[in-house]
């Protein structure tokens, strides 16, 4: 049988970057595409958030993991729409160097530095103007303990518990199949 690889329906660019941030750890293959400093300049300059030239080193991959890791926590509290904040997000967003601007449209937050902090600095920011877009609480981890991918929940009353790729089937087709095997006794 064929796959058909659906649209991905399209989300805010505040959202892509943290999602996409989140998404570098895959739990179900064991891939790390923040392994090392090589690997996390390559990522953050193919996502555009920092010049070819950056280099990383092996405090920036610590930060970069903390931060992945404490997005992560608070992706899968959107679930259940607390926001008690992880301290170590909290002890990470506020080493990354931001710092408050003018611009014609009014104040804006912004990488108080290049390289590769400035580029955090800059995944930290999406997720704050996630916030203020109101797209923030649509932001989840698929709830699959074998995906755990984060996404966007596009449900109009953001409800949804599973990612776009047919994880809540495999969910209620695993449920509905040992309900009929207890039922019939095989």
């Amino acid at each position: 049988m064929a796959t058909v690889d659906l649209p991905k329906p399209d989300v805010p660019g505040a959202v892509a970057v943290v999602r996409d941030f989140v998404n570098t750890a895959d739990h179900e293959t064991g891939v790390d595409d923040l392994a090392n400093p090589i690997d996390l300049a390559r990522y953050l300059r193919s996502a555009g958030l920092c010049a070819r030239s950056v280099r990383a080193d092996d405090a920036d991959v610590s930060t970069a993991h903390a931060l992945r890791a404490g997005l992560r926590r608070a992706l899968e509290a959107n679930h259940d729409g607390t926001s008690t904040p992880s301290p170590v997000l909290r002890k990470v967003v506020r080493d990354l160097p931001v710092r408050m601007d003018w611009s014609p449209e009014g104040p804006v937050l912004q990488p108080a530095e290049g390289g590769i902090r400035g580029a955090l600095a800059r995944i930290a920011l999406a997720a704050h103007q996630c916030s203020v877009e109101g797209t923030w609480w649509r932001l989840k981890i698929c709830a699959s303990d074998e995906c755990q991918w984060a996404y966007y929940d596009h449900s109009k009353n953001k409800s949804r518990n599973w990612c776009e790729y047919g994880c809540g089937n495999k969910v209620k087709t695993r449920a509905y199949r040992a309900r009929q095997r207890a039922t019939t006794g095989t």
